[in-house]
């Protein structure tokens, strides 16, 4: 099983930025655009990993989300990795409470890790990918990045499951494990 843990975004959020990706779209950028159900904020990505690893997975989601109450993100602005000039990612940014996503971010790295689980050690950047092998010519990016923003909470972490299905990469969630209202 191909398995990440990441953070849903509510269905307007989503289907602003599938507007975002038509009107890159119309100025001519083009590569693999992700679909409406696959954007997302990946915040661990564990790669193949035996089916029988998911209820310790679950577990660890559930025991790291009672330590958060909910917070509010923005998305906005356009990237690439590794940059606008050279791009393999095109995304957009994620902003708001940045402390507190970073701060969960990193427990779950730490309880995944001292779970035997083998993670990226790269630094995280908040991010949600709109398209890999991203072409275009010289485009001014400020004319439609401006215009994307969205607020929502965060309020749960999700485990999925990435699978090709059909010639398209399907994520289904495995597990969703809510944040305590109470909080810390």
């Amino acid at each position: 099983m191909r398995i990440f843990v990441g953070i849903d975004l509510p269905a307007q959020i989503k289907q602003d930025l599938v507007r975002l990706q038509s009107e890159l779209r119309l100025l001519g950028v083009n590569g693999g655009w992700k679909s409406l159900d696959n954007l997302h904020i990946t915040l661990e990505f564990l790669g193949e990993l035996d089916p029988n690893k998911i209820v310790v997975l679950a577990e660890t989601l559930k025991q790291v989300a009672s330590n958060y109450k909910p917070f509010a993100l923005t998305i906005s602005g356009l990237g690439a990795f590794p940059s606008l000039k050279r791009p393999h990612t095109l995304w957009t940014a994620v902003s708001g409470d940045l402390i507190e996503l970073n701060q969960l971010r990193n427990e779950l790295h730490h309880e995944l890790k001292s779970k035997g689980f083998e993670l990226d050690e790269r630094e995280f950047k908040p991010h949600v990918t709109l398209a890999s092998r991203p072409k275009f010519d010289s485009i001014d990016f400020s004319i439609v990045g401006a215009k994307i923003s969205g607020e929502f909470m965060v309020s749960e972490i999700v485990l999925f499951e990435s699978r090709g299905i059909g010639g398209k990469i399907v994520y289904t969630d495995l597990h969703r494990a809510g944040f305590e209202t109470a909080g810390k």
